[in-house]
Formats: structure tokens, sequence, C-alpha cells
């Protein structure tokens, strides 16, 4: 049976969100800042495309100008990569920020949220007031999404849905038919739907939803060019959607809100195609080899990675999360500790998913404790 729970201005923080404190770890356990390996967060190992770097390098001098009014030149370019005029496209300061900004434009008196995932959905719907419910992804089902059981608690009295997908922490996710059945029951309880796409850059398979923007309206995708492109400093990401929906949102934002090396980082990733081929086989190759070595612990239960990141289970361990952490914090080594997402408790942990020289340092202080 799916739990379904209300709340208010919980003022729930989620530490550790978007990477462990590397700063802090190397002042507490007196390690150099670059010995920390941080598998906290999901970021592609492989490193910014290198054109990324000489582009920015060789228009060093435009910082003294002000960046592109609404990232106009890079709306057009999404336009023709992925279909859809311009006008269906706007850029953020990273995803998050659409998050914050579409909760605030929105009318929006109750919403729900599955448990656990990004905690940032939350955080943007607390900030507006907005009355959150949960649909508790369950362990015993592995924490995989029920459509039919989750339509149940999509009902008329919901403004609005988020779906993480694929899911983080538990990297699940549903297949296109499955939002496409989705969306259609939203569309007949006048439900809004945000299908945030974080990681869909690094699966095989094409799960998007970008292909039924067209048939539903009230629909909005976020994509991060910062997970899969490794540049979480820049902060890039953008969101698609009706052009009333992206209206509301470039009348609401800050024009100048994507920085003048953000915006030429983007003109240099919708180029990559070959970096894009060579990254989803090394990202590959390195969780399925992670993925094996820890199932080798008789004592962990490990998720398959569908993205870049492992979901772990510590329950049959002598270690809780937070205990784990410590452990290999003080060896340089940071994970992210689950316990405060919704829905989880201090047994489960998330790892990124690193270079084959990373992943074995990993395994072999895991041995140690595990």
């Amino acid at each position: 049976m799916v739990v379904l729970k209300s709340e208010k201005m919980r003022g729930k923080i989620m530490e550790q969100e978007h990477g462990g404190n590397i700063k802090e770890v190397s002042a507490k356990f007196n390690i150099k800042q670059n010995d920390v390996i941080d598998f906290s967060a999901n970021i592609n190992f492989v490193g910014p495309p290198p054109d990324i770097y000489s582009k920015i390098k060789k228009e060093i001098e435009e910082i003294t100008r002000y960046p592109e009014s609404n990232s106009n030149n890079l709306r057009e370019r999404l336009a023709d990569k992925y279909g859809l005029d311009y006008n269906n496209y706007v850029l953020g300061n990273g995803a998050v920020e659409l998050i914050y900004i579409l909760t605030r434009v929105l009318n929006l008196q109750e919403a729900l949220v599955l448990a656990p995932t990004f905690s940032e959905y939350e955080n943007a719907l607390q900030a507006e007031e907005v009355d959150i419910k949960y649909h508790y992804l369950l362990k015993e089902n592995d924490f995989a999404l029920d459509i039919d059981k989750l339509k149940g608690d999509l009902q008329e009295n919901i403004d609005i849905f988020f779906l993480c997908n694929p899911n983080n922490p538990t990297g699940q996710y549903i297949n296109k038919e499955e939002i496409k059945e989705l969306l259609t029951h939203n569309a007949k309880n006048k439900i809004f739907t945000v299908i945030d796409e974080a990681f869909v850059d690094f699966l095989d398979q094409d799960i998007s939803a970008l292909s039924l923007l067209k048939d539903f309206k009230d629909l909005f995708i976020l994509r991060s060019l910062t997970k899969f492109y490794a540049i979480p400093g820049l902060r890039l990401g953008f969101g698609i959607g009706n052009k009333e929906i992206i209206k509301r949102i470039m009348k609401t934002k800050d024009p100048w809100n994507v920085n003048i090396f953000a915006q030429k980082a983007g003109e240099v990733i919708l180029t990559q195609d070959q970096y894009n081929k060579l990254t989803k086989k090394a990202i590959y190759r390195e969780k399925i080899f992670l993925y094996q070595k820890l199932k080798e612990f008789a004592n962990l239960k490990v998720f398959y990675p569908n993205a870049n990141y492992i979901f772990i289970e510590l329950t049959e361990s002598d270690y809780s999360g937070t205990k784990l952490y410590n452990k290999l914090a003080a060896q340089g080594i940071l994970i992210r500790n689950c316990q405060n997402y919704q829905g989880l408790d201090d047994n489960f942990i998330r790892i990124a998913v690193k270079s084959r020289e990373d992943n074995k340092k990993l395994l072999n202080t895991l041995i140690k404790y595990l």
C-alpha cells in the first residue's frame, strides 16, 4: 500500500545533496584537498570536453562584457538540436534555478513528490508554502515506481507532480510508454507535470519525454548540463515547455542569469558528439566494474546502476550510513549518506561512478571495514 503524507514547511535541509564538503573533511582529517575523492557528487569522472577549456581561455576577455540577455543564441541552438521552437526553451543558472522559478510562477496549493527523490523540489515548494504530499517508493519493491499505485495518489486536488527520471538517489526509471500513460492521467486531472531528466544523458536507452511535449501542454522538462559535461562550477541547465509557461518564466527570472562562460560552454557542449560516445562507453565500463565488485560484498544490497551512481543498502552490514561515512571520510573518501532523503533512513548510501583508479581505492578501503 502506498503511504501518503502531508507536511507543510518542514524546513528540512538535505545535506550533501550536491557533493561532500571537501574543504571541511580536508581540515578535519589533515588530508590535502586534492587527495580527497568525492564519491558523493554525481559528476562525470571523464571531466569536461577539452574544447570548453580552450574556448574559455581564448575568450577570457569577454569577462568585461555582459552575457547575452536570456541566452537567446543557446535557445536557438537547443531548438536546432532537440526540435520545437526556441520559444519553448529557457536557460537556467543550473536546472535548480528553474525549479524555484517554476514553483513561483505557478499558482500552486498542493504538490505530490516521490520519496525518496531529489530534495530541491521539496525545498522550492516549501519556499512558496505549497502543501506537499509524498508518494513513498517501497523498499520491498526495490524502490521501483508502480504507475498504477502512483495514479491513485494523483487526483484532482494535486496541482503539480515532480518526477525525477532516472530517480535520484535510487537510479530507477520508467520508460516512455509509462511516461505517456502518466501524462495522459495527469492531463485528465489537470495536474502540471515536471520531469527532471538531469541524468538521462548517461543512459543508453531513450527514455526522454521530449517527443511528448507537443501532445501535453502541462508538461515541463528539466535538463542539466553540469552532470554529464562535468561543469558544476559554471552552472548550466535548461527547461522545455509550452510557450506560455516559458514566457512566464522569462518574465520572472534575471535576464542575465547565465554567465558568459556558461554560455560559451553551452555552445561547445552542443557539438560534442564524439565526446558523448566516448563518455557513455567509459561510464558504462566503470559502473559495471564497480557494481560487480560491490556485489561481492555479501552484507551489501547493491542496486543496479542505470545512471552514473550506485544506490546501496547497508542493513545487513555492521555499519550505518553515518558510521561508514565517517570511516571513509577519515581515509579521504566521501560517500553520500542518504538518511536525509524523505523515505530513507541511515541504512542507505549512494556512491558515484568514478575512474578505475578511484573505484579501486574505494573498494580496497571498503574491504577493510566490510
